[in-house]
């Protein structure tokens, strides 16, 4: 040791074990850790004693954030030697990582253990791979097939917290769960519910969103049923739902799914600049993926909102998403179900209505204009439906008339 120029210092009083730091940082005071991949630290240990030393680190049970392994894993180390030991960290989530390693040391000669520890104290890049330790969940606001939505917060931020129910042992709802994660985390949009990130760690594997005070716009068709709605918010919400459709499409993203169950409000003031985003992406697909037609899957979509190609198991594009969003529409205005049981008693009932072209007329509570807006959403032929960008210039045209 004598020879090298590197500076060791003591690990406790009268201990024989040397090392060059106390800290393992890997260098994050510089740069962050990435999550998901190893970054490697080198720490020296000396032997300052006559007797051979044999010297390995070793860490509590394997943490939850971050994998850790040593190389080599164990030294002989003779007396006034000295060894780099490689610190291999590979972090799961986004956090900050202070942990004790321990030195451990044999004297063979003596037949005496010697433990000693060390820190690593790190942090890593931001990313939507959560902590959940960062997470404070609070109460419970709504129950799916899916699981349970609770809501919390995150980093000072409302949020909704989505659990799923036994996940990690339905290998299918775990890779939707995945496919979900992966579309949401390209989003950068207004109009599209803001996605903070996700916990993969088993039994606490959920995905933290923004929180919609109002919950969706089902959820206030139902809760508000005798209490009026503006038409102008009416028309302001289903403009900013529209806006995230003519994100994803100008994206080449299906979203398979609109309804107004999945169009949240997160304000009724009309003068903010969102009222509404669109939410859930489990069955969004991108269309290049899809090699630009899809035939109907079973499982996806909700039947009152699929339109007749897709009942028809025949190939479909974008315009399936504007006949979901036309009946989505005439849910909004009529504020109420398009298909009542009372009319409809069976899923089938409404397939054949639709399949035979026929349509609801329009309620006395619809204005004519936007009734037919309405059907040049719901044509029965693809190609007479029309572009989203189209709707929005023609919502936005009746929002300044109110």
């Amino acid at each position: 040791m004598k020879y090298n120029n590197i500076q060791f210092i003591e690990l406790s009083p009268n201990s024989p074990l040397l090392i060059n730091k106390k800290n393992i940082t890997f260098d994050c005071e510089n740069v962050f850790l990435p999550v998901g991949s190893e970054t490697k630290d080198i720490i020296c240990v000396g032997n300052n004693g006559k007797n051979e030393i044999k010297v390995q680190f070793t860490s509590k049970e394997q943490n939850d954030k971050f994998l850790l392994r040593v190389q080599p894993p164990l030294v002989a180390l003779e007396g006034g030697y000295a060894c780099e030991f490689e610190i291999f960290i590979q972090p799961l989530c986004t956090c900050k990582i202070e942990e004790k390693l321990s030195v451990i040391g044999f004297d063979m000669k003596e037949g005496k253990e010697i433990i000693e520890t060390v820190t690593i104290k790190t942090e890593t890049e931001m990313t939507t791979k959560i902590d959940p330790d960062e997470l404070v969940q609070e109460k419970k606001i709504g129950e799916g097939t899916f699981g349970i939505v609770y809501l919390g917060i995150f980093r000072g931020n409302k949020v909704a917290i989505k659990r799923m129910k036994d996940i990690q042992d339905d290998e299918d709802a775990l890779i939707e769960f995945e496919k979900e994660i992966f579309m949401l985390d390209k989003f950068r949009c207004d109009y599209i519910i803001h996605f903070y990130g996700a916990v993969f760690i088993p039994n606490k594997i959920c995905m933290v969103t923004e929180y919609a005070e109002f919950g969706s716009l089902q959820d206030m068709m139902k809760k508000e049923k005798n209490i009026q709605i503006r038409l102008f918010m009416k028309i302001k919400i289903l403009i900013d739902a529209a806006k995230g459709i003519s994100y994803l499409h100008s994206n080449g993203i299906l979203h398979r799914d609109i309804k107004p169950d999945n169009i949240l409000v997160l304000s009724i003031d009309e003068s903010s600049k969102v009222n509404g985003k669109l939410t859930d992406f489990g069955s969004s697909r991108n269309i290049n993926m899809m090699m630009t037609n899809m035939t109907f899957t079973k499982g996806i979509g909700t039947p009152t909102y699929m339109a007749p190609e897709i009942l028809q198991q025949q190939k479909y594009k974008k315009t399936a998403d504007i006949y979901s969003f036309g009946i989505t529409m005439y849910e909004t205005f009529h504020w109420g179900e398009c298909y009542p049981k009372l009319l409809f008693k069976f899923p089938w009932a409404i397939a054949d209505f639709i399949n035979k072209g026929q349509r609801r007329e329009r309620p006395d509570n619809i204005p004519e204009p936007i009734y037919k807006l309405i059907t040049l959403c719901w044509a029965q032929e693809p190609k007479e439906r029309l572009p989203i960008d189209s709707i929005i210039e023609k919502l936005e045209s009746f929002l300044q008339s109110c």
